[in-house]
């Protein structure tokens, strides 16, 4: 029974921490996002390219004044506007690259959204403007980037995509 408890325990951890960093978007700009385009890595494995590599597009609007949160992949395409699927490069931790649609019923495995976090994300705007913020591969803790204001003057803030925790986009 002793050496049973501390697997539970770890199997436990593993459970709660799957994905548990959900990405929330505020839509403030008088723009809407035609779609937001999503990357998502492992950050502790800047060494090797940051694998497993997860991307991902919105498929909709996100409307002005509008709020939406991305909480697990898996479920995803069950938000407005959803992420029907995410075409995930895990070969490198010994799980096949796929594509899962998850608005269909595919369920991303454990072992993949236990790693991951939010790394970047392009907006577009229905105008064909863009913004790019986010993380390169590199150490934790390096610095950001983002692109700037479009010609439109549009805006994007991120509470920094560099660490995991729960990360916010706001969208001026």
């Amino acid at each position: 029974m002793r050496k049973i408890l501390p697997l539970l325990l770890v199997l436990l951890a593993v459970i709660i921490k799957a994905q548990q960093y959900p990405l929330v978007v505020y839509n403030f700009s008088p723009v809407a996002v035609a779609k937001l385009k999503i990357k998502v890595t492992d950050p502790t494995t800047w060494q090797s390219d940051c694998h497993p590599i997860a991307s991902g597009e919105t498929s909709g609007l996100i409307q002005p004044g509008t709020t939406v949160t991305y909480d697990l992949m898996s479920t995803s395409g069950s938000k407005t506007p959803p992420i029907n699927q995410w075409d995930i490069m895990s070969h490198y931790i010994g799980i096949p690259d796929a594509i899962y649609n998850v608005s269909a019923g595919a369920s991303i495995p454990t072992a993949i959204t236990s790693i991951i976090n939010w790394q970047s994300i392009t907006i577009v705007f229905v105008n064909g403007e863009t913004i790019d913020v986010g993380r390169g591969c590199t150490p934790p803790g390096n610095p950001t980037y983002n692109s700037g204001a479009t010609p439109s003057g549009r805006t994007a803030a991120t509470n920094t995509l560099a660490a995991p925790a729960q990360q916010i986009l706001t969208i001026f």
